[in-house]
């Protein structure tokens, strides 16, 4: 078979899926995922997975914007059109405070999602297999990716052994 496959075990509880996951990640498997109906605190850490950098691409971007804002208003103000208007001196810093925050903030949030989505969650990706509907209701899914065919039974029997619920394959890469 040339097509690339995940095998696929099930779980019906919190403490099942992340003992999985930790015995995927000490066991050595590098391409697995797991998934959840909801968030699952720990599950970074069981899984190896290591902190994220979109922090930092959200606090870059975020001084991007403020400078932006400040450069902004103070050329405006203060070089392109000094106008005095009610005795204010021309660079009035309390009151373009509204305007560093909002493009502060703009740029931060477009960026972290655009960031989120297309970086880090490789969206949109049209080639990811769906495992079970009941995934997003009650269930819980580990999914190692395996290369060749000869590689499907010793995933199986290692899924059996951290007592996944239901365990079979599926077309597709993660």
């Amino acid at each position: 078979m040339g097509t690339k496959q995940c095998v696929v075990g099930y779980y019906f509880s919190t403490p099942e899926i992340l003992d999985a996951a930790r015995k995927t990640n000490q066991r050595g498997f590098k391409k697995f995922d797991t998934f959840t109906p909801f968030a699952v605190h720990g599950m970074d850490e069981a899984m190896g997975i290591k902190r994220s950098k979109l922090p930092f691409i959200s606090f870059g971007a975020g001084s991007v914007g403020l400078m932006t804002a400040m450069g902004l208003e103070i050329w405006t103000h203060y070089y392109s059109w000094p106008m005095n208007i009610g005795g204010k001196p021309l660079l009035a810093l309390p009151a373009y405070i509204p305007i560093f925050f909002e493009l502060t903030v703009l740029l931060c949030g477009v960026t972290t999602a655009v960031g989120m989505f297309t970086l880090f969650l490789k969206l949109p990706n049209f080639t990811k297999p769906i495992f079970h509907p009941d995934i997003t209701k009650d269930r819980f899914a580990l999914a190692i990716e395996v290369n060749s065919e000869a590689e499907v039974e010793p995933v199986k029997r290692f899924l059996k052994e951290i007592q996944a619920q239901d365990i079979h394959n599926v077309e597709g890469v993660l």
